[in-house]
């Protein structure tokens, strides 16, 4: 049984729409690497919060580790909360992820959500920050900060969760050269430590430095 199941998946933003997804399936095992590529309007980021649960096909099955993910099972507060500490998803753009009051709280966030413990809340916090040299921007506030800075917090604050399956939108847009190296650094050793990683990138680099299987979605839209 693979690790995430889309079945004949089909997804449009409105009744009068046409669909962004068309009968899509793809399979992804524990422990793979991904690269979504595909031009603007291909469906990525649709695919994505189909993927995190924001989203909902119209037609077709999506299952995470054999179960069905639908609005009814994460509209139960225990199995919502277990599926979001194992998925986390960076935005592309960091803004609609931060808004805390510090770059710490907004770290801490997730893992307080979840009920962590507070010594354990600290903790990750602390390793986060230090993944990503933020310890001197602990007391600013986010939307001070630039946009590398910003991504930074952002995938700071999922990796606080610790999560089984990492989904990346452009995760290296907007970084500076590097914060690229450093990033791309980090996602090689996370995927060596055996976590599921899904990317939507056209950066060429990272794709051959991690060993991603490639999926190419084509423009659905009629």
């Amino acid at each position: 049984m693979s690790l995430i199941e889309l079945e004949h998946i089909t997804f449009a933003y409105g009744p009068e729409e046409p669909p962004v997804l068309r009968d899509f399936s793809m399979t992804v095992e524990a422990g793979e690497c991904l690269v979504l590529r595909g031009d603007n309007g291909a469906g990525k980021t649709t695919l994505f919060r189909v993927l995190n649960g924001l989203s909902f096909p119209q037609e077709g099955v999506y299952r995470f580790d054999g179960a069905e993910v639908t609005p009814a099972l994460l509209k139960k507060q225990r199995q919502a909360k277990l599926f979001h500490m194992r998925v986390g998803y960076l935005f592309q753009n960091p803004d609609v992820m931060l808004f805390n009051a510090s770059v710490r709280e907004e770290i801490a966030f997730g893992p307080r959500q979840m009920g962590l413990p507070e010594e354990d809340i600290t903790a990750r916090t602390a390793d986060c920050m230090a993944l990503f040299g933020l310890e001197p921007l602990a007391d600013k506030a986010p939307y001070h900060l630039s946009g590398g800075q910003k991504k930074q917090v952002a995938l700071a604050a999922v990796l606080a969760l610790n999560p089984e399956v990492l989904i990346l939108d452009e995760p290296l847009a907007g970084l500076d050269r590097r914060t690229r190296e450093r990033l791309i650094a980090l996602l090689l050793e996370l995927r060596q430590a055996g976590k599921t990683l899904l990317i939507a990138t056209h950066d060429d680099a990272l794709c051959q430095a991690l060993e991603a299987r490639i999926v190419r979605l084509e423009n659905s839209g009629e």
